[in-house]
């Protein structure tokens, strides 16, 4: 088995009042994968270097504003969970995982946090690879909201390559000396997020781990600001797992609150790496 997905039902009972709904029916699509032995469950747990790699990502400041809002242990379990993942993937355990999440994280920098993320998962991630001696790792986020926090993490450390899509002004922004590259595309639908992803993909990029940052809140019937319906879903799958040619794929929930929009396409995702 080399598939592997993070869950836990505290994402669903704690996690965040908008992202939560979609959790349990989300993953209660994928239970039959479980038990036909395709895909293994894993659930996280927060250990001792769990709160050291928070420790180092994330300010005293914003630790103590996060337990205020009560979100503290669901979204420390949740980074938990891709942390775990992550180093799973690194060392050849497994070739793909899913995370699901109760808060997500990449609007969640050094200091300061917003629309339901609380601690940056991906960033904690990395931070573990690095001590498992993985250097360049590759972020592509497709959530339609721009990954600000990710990018006040990792943005002047040129070994991550962080792509962002987003549904801000309809244009690139590219700085290939730090490797950051912002992809706008208002509210575009299923053509323009194809064709945007296809240019990316067909690039030659130096990366050892590939992330997705995947919110589905980009889905027509969601609440972010793409148009997307399942056609983009599936080639986003498809594309990743034939750019990546065998390469760990670490995908990361992100947002999205629709359960049916989750129940139809997470599946889909994952079932694309069986």
């Amino acid at each position: 088995m080399k598939a592997g997905v993070w869950y836990h039902p505290d994402f669903s009972l704690r996690g965040h009042s908008v992202l939560r709904d979609r959790v349990e029916p989300a993953f209660n699509a994928i239970t039959d994968l479980i038990e036909a032995g395709k895909i293994g469950l894993f659930t996280p747990a927060i250990t001792q270097e769990t709160e050291e790699l928070l420790n180092q990502c994330h300010s005293a400041r914003h630790i103590a504003m996060v337990k205020a809002e009560h979100y503290h242990d669901v979204a420390l379990l949740s980074a938990a969970g891709v942390v775990e993942a992550a180093e799973r993937l690194a060392t050849g355990d497994l070739e793909f995982a899913f995370c699901f999440v109760g808060a997500a994280g990449h609007h969640a920098g050094y200091d300061r946090f917003w629309g339901f993320c609380y601690y940056n998962d991906a960033v904690m991630a990395i931070r573990k690879l690095r001590a498992l001696g993985i250097k360049r790792v590759m972020i592509i986020d497709v959530d339609p909201h721009f990954g600000d926090g990710t990018r006040d993490l990792i943005g002047a450390d040129p070994d991550v390559i962080h792509v962002n899509f987003h549904s801000g002004s309809w244009r690139i922004v590219e700085d290939p000396e730090l490797n950051n590259y912002d992809i706008g595309l208002g509210s575009g639908g299923d053509s323009d997020f194809i064709d945007a992803l296809n240019r990316v993909l067909s690039r030659s990029w130096d990366y050892e781990i590939l992330m997705i940052i995947f919110g589905h809140d980009s889905h027509i019937l969601d609440y972010g600001g793409f148009a997307l319906t399942e056609i983009s879903f599936k080639h986003l799958a498809e594309a990743i797992k034939e750019f990546a040619a065998g390469k760990p794929v670490l995908f990361i929930l992100s947002g999205g609150a629709n359960p049916e929009v989750a129940k139809t396409v997470i599946p889909m995702v994952i079932k694309t790496f069986l």
